[in-house]
């Protein structure tokens, strides 16, 4: 059928239709045009490649209902937890219409009590880690879901989370789940749609036009190269300027849009918020300036302080930076004050181009970062995601993209402007990634013998690219590792594999069920084998080595200054052996970074205050947040398996470590932290005043009240007497 933009919802059913007109949506934009006339309403599986603001969200939105209206559940799963509670607040529109929308974001653990509680749900969003995890234990509710919509599908040749998308599809196919997939740039999409037996969506409408100007330096000048239709002073195409943010950003305080500028390194868009918030400040308009300096300073409430003094001289001056070390708090804000406009320019790592809604008029892109020692330059797919984000629909005219900041020549440029995105190579033959994967599938007995497991990765957008016998080779290393790692166990020797029947011991049951590496498993029972007690820094520490903390972000400096400091604390027995990473034999495991990890969770768990955290360990605030929740994920995982191969005096002080963690407390506040509004400093406080216990915060309210002030100080004392009630 032909694709009119001025098509209007009478292709949609009259319960959608109605949805969009409550929305303000009375015309349908190109792209769901071609997904409607290309089957969408009828299950066919579908690839969407349009640019941002394109209407993609919206296909997968009518997919969903659409699934409602035929008595059958729809799943929307995306990366990032950002984004899977932005849909959530989306989609809770449809609860005037009777659709239950529910959501579950955890990215690892998931109890059988919430997957259930996930089957009263219409539609439920969901991370991807989540959503694998919860197919992976088959509820009986699954059989029920209509639709699965992968949100940035691009995201199938991610290093590290690639892997998990491809194993959503193949589940997905293989019990007959229609598919929606859903990007921006996708280099080789016909490739991925021919995979997913899916008709292709490909378009490059945008609401918004997008100029993309192509920018080098040239006798210590930066050269801008407009293209004739868009619109400048004087009508010239080529303009000269001495610094290119600050052109933007005067020209963005004259016209009342923002400006976003990419780069590379925390401490490169740091050093550019500071660079230009000068520029800022000394243009913006009084009036804003107050309003500013008032919003920036209500943020002390909010933010350590530490991270405060950082951000408080930026943000009053209308500009930020962003980046994943910032704690949530200040992300949020940040992300908040740029969508007002308030915030006049923000420099900010590539990290929010995977993340919220965040558009500006002019998104300025470097091309180049260093990696080890060397130079290198951003792939052509990565630059089609950022300049993305140029341009917002109903407030911009248009959007601009200055290309390549950093180029030394015109070609550098125009290589980003004219190149077609990369094509999404499959990660799921990694040996990391297919360990964890093959286990999945034996322990959750979708496949018991070599032949199952070749049929279910046959499936695989991998199995299209490499040789049979390689995918066989593979399959067959990885099923005899898994063995060797007392994860299954077969009926057959070595030799027989091919007619060998596999189930999966309690071990590998748990570690599936736990969404750890099998790597990791044989660490923590590796390390604490043979032992019968260890210090708490020796647990934090073994978690730390495993490949499940690979991806943490520690500043290597902090390498060199602890590494002695480290040597000696193995010396004493308050590590785990250097000895354990070579018995490992995995490039994910690390010894002198778990150790480092310990170090800093210890800390924690000590009630050192954060600011010593961050300024001893070369860590920030959000990653801490990290460091703290993964190992949480860890801790419960080692608990767990400590439990189930008989380790019980370590899984009982795995138990209160978690505990700990959780809290950042010394033991004897755990009773303390239970309450709400209590947390690590609260509980120290009342401790030092002799109150230990819930039970003794009843008995001495008065005591209590004259100690934390009359508001909180109810409060809490009200919290404990309803936990002693229960």
């Amino acid at each position: 059928m032909p694709v009119h933009e001025s098509a209007d919802l009478e292709l949609l059913p009259k319960l959608i239709a109605q949805g969009f007109r409550e929305k303000g949506i009375e015309k349908l934009t190109p792209p769901q045009q071609e997904a409607l006339a290309k089957g969408l309403l009828n299950g066919e599986n579908i690839v969407v490649v349009a640019p941002t603001a394109s209407g993609k969200t919206l296909i997968g939105e009518i997919a969903l209902v659409n699934a409602f209206l035929k008595n059958r559940k729809g799943v929307y799963t995306t990366p990032l937890k950002a984004l899977a509670y932005e849909k959530y607040e989306e989609f809770k529109f449809w609860e005037r219409y009777g659709i239950k929308i529910g959501i579950s974001v955890g990215d690892y653990v998931v109890t059988q009590e919430e997957i259930e509680n996930l089957g009263s749900f219409d539609i439920i969003i969901t991370t991807y880690e989540r959503l694998d995890s919860i197919m992976r234990k088959k509820p009986d509710w699954l059989k029920r879901v209509g639709v699965i919509v992968i949100d940035e599908l691009h995201m199938l040749g991610d290093e590290s989370r690639g892997h998990i998308v491809e194993m959503i599809a193949i589940r997905s196919k293989l019990l007959g789940i229609q598919i929606v997939g859903l990007s921006a740039t996708i280099g080789n999409a016909e490739e991925i749609a021919s995979w997913l037996n899916a008709k292709l969506v490909k378009s490059d409408w945008r609401p918004v036009k997008l100029y993309e100007v192509p920018v080098y330096r040239a006798r210590n000048r930066w050269v801008m190269v407009f293209p004739k239709e868009l619109p400048l002073e004087g009508g010239s195409t080529i303009v000269e300027v001495e610094d290119l943010t600050k052109y933007w950003i005067l020209k963005a305080i004259r016209e009342g849009f923002n400006v976003l500028e990419f780069k590379y390194s925390r401490k490169a868009v740091e050093e550019l918020a500071y660079i230009y918030a000068p520029i800022v400040c000394e243009n913006l308009p009084q009036e804003l300036k107050e309003e500013l300096n008032s919003i920036a300073k209500g943020l002390k409430e909010e933010l350590h302080d530490f991270e405060y003094e950082k951000l408080y001289p930026l943000i009053k001056c209308g500009t930020s930076y962003h980046h994943a070390g910032l704690s949530l708090n200040a992300r949020r804000f940040i992300e908040q004050a740029f969508r007002e406009r308030l915030i006049k320019y923000l420099a900010a790592t590539p990290t929010l181009a995977m993340g919220v809604n965040l558009p500006a008029r002019v998104v300025i892109v470097n091309t180049k970062y260093f990696s080890g020692r060397s130079t290198k330059r951003i792939s052509i797919l990565e630059y089609k995601q950022l300049s993305g984000r140029a341009g917002r629909p109903r407030y911009d005219p248009y959007g601009i993209v200055a290309v390549a900041k950093d180029a030394d020549k015109l070609s550098e440029a125009k290589h980003y402007i004219e190149g077609v995105p990369e094509s999404i190579e499959s990660k799921l033959l990694d040996e990391k990634a297919l360990r964890k994967h093959v286990l999945s599938i034996i322990a959750s007995g979708e496949a018991i013998t070599l032949n199952d497991i070749l049929k279910f990765f046959r499936e695989s957008f991998s199995a299209s690219k490499v040789p049979h016998y390689i995918l066989e080779d593979r399959i067959r290393r990885t099923v005899l590792l898994l063995e060797e790692l007392s994860m299954i166990k077969s009926d057959k020797d070595a030799h027989q594999v091919n007619i060998a029947k596999y189930r999966p011991t309690k071990l590998g049951i748990a570690t599936s069920w736990l969404y750890v590496d099998p790597i990791t498993s044989f660490a923590i029972i590796a390390g604490l084998a043979d032992k019968d007690s260890v210090p708490d820094l020796y647990y934090l520490s073994l978690i730390g080595i495993t490949p499940d903390f690979a991806d943490i972000h520690l500043n290597k400096a902090v390498y060199d200054w602890y590494e002695n400091y480290v040597l000696d604390l193995e010396l004493n027995g308050e590590v785990p052996p250097q000895s354990l990473e070579h018995r490992l034999r995995d490039p994910d495991v690390d010894w002198l970074r778990g150790c480092l990890v310990g170090l800093i969770l210890h800390a924690w768990i000590e009630e050192v205050p954060e600011r010593t955290i961050v300024e001893r360990y070369g860590v920030e605030l959000g990653d801490l947040a990290v460091i703290k929740d993964t190992a949480e994920w860890l801790l419960f995982a080692a608990y767990t398996i400590a439990k189930t191969v008989g380790f019980d005096s370590h899984s009982k002080r795995l138990r209160i470590l978690l505990e700990r963690v959780r809290h950042g407390v010394k033991e004897d506040a755990l009773d303390l932290v239970q309450l709400r509004y209590v947390g690590r400093v609260r509980a120290r406080i009342l401790i030092q005043h002799g109150i230990k216990s819930i039970k003794d915060i009843v008995e001495k309210q008065s005591l209590v009240i004259s100690i934390l002030g009359e508001g909180w100080g109810r409060k809490i004392v009200e919290e404990a007497k309803k936990m002693l009630n229960k």
